[in-house]
């Protein structure tokens, strides 16, 4: 699932192979840096969390630039998602940072020209200097065609709305809890 694209694959991979300080199944931020993934730069964003009501965007890829239409660069994600999908974000989020694991959300929207399209979007944590998730990295890219349809049984939504949600075990686990959506475990990094 984690290989929806050719950007998501470099970067799982890359992502994968870096170093993880001594017991901890995640990276350190500064291990990362998004110059040694160039093919897939245009796909991969980078957010930081600041606290319950601040995921900041720190990068991002012209891929979702472009399907928004909007550079979100510098931009909270919980402002740009309706009323509706704030909660659940921040609980997904917190489960990301809590129970160290990676995330792939797909959603549906429309950009700022109401054009709808839908997107999948990853997340991978990396760890702040003092040992806990306060970065993701990730790839965005939008769904279409016969992919769209095989996956979701049709190819035009109108809202907002969140389709499908799943957690990765990267050697940690993945959360429990029955609200936070589908969980599946097939993703082990390297050691």
């Amino acid at each position: 699932m984690l290989r929806h694209s050719k950007a998501t694959q470099d970067l799982v991979r890359f992502w994968l192979n870096l170093p993880r300080p001594e017991g901890q199944v995640c990276p350190k931020r500064s291990d990362f840096s998004s110059a040694q993934i160039n093919g897939a730069l245009p796909e991969v964003f980078l957010s930081e969390w600041y606290s319950e009501d601040v995921l900041a965007i720190v990068q991002a890829g012209t891929v979702l630039d472009r399907l928004l239409g909007l550079d979100i660069t510098g931009h909270n994600i919980f402002d740009i998602l309706p009323e509706e999908l704030k909660e659940p974000e921040r609980i997904y989020y917190r489960a990301l940072r809590d129970q160290p694991c990676a995330g792939l959300i797909t959603r549906s929207a429309n950009n700022l020209r109401g054009k709808p399209f839908v997107y999948r979007t990853i997340q991978l944590p990396l760890l702040d200097p003092f040992g806990k998730v306060h970065y993701f990295v990730g790839t965005g890219a939008a769904l279409e065609g016969k992919q769209l349809e095989q996956e979701f049984g049709q190819t035009n939504f109108k809202s907002i709305r969140l389709l499908e949600r799943r957690f990765f075990d990267i050697g940690a686990g993945v959360p429990g809890d029955d609200k936070l959506g589908e969980t599946i475990l097939d993703f082990q990094p390297h050691r």
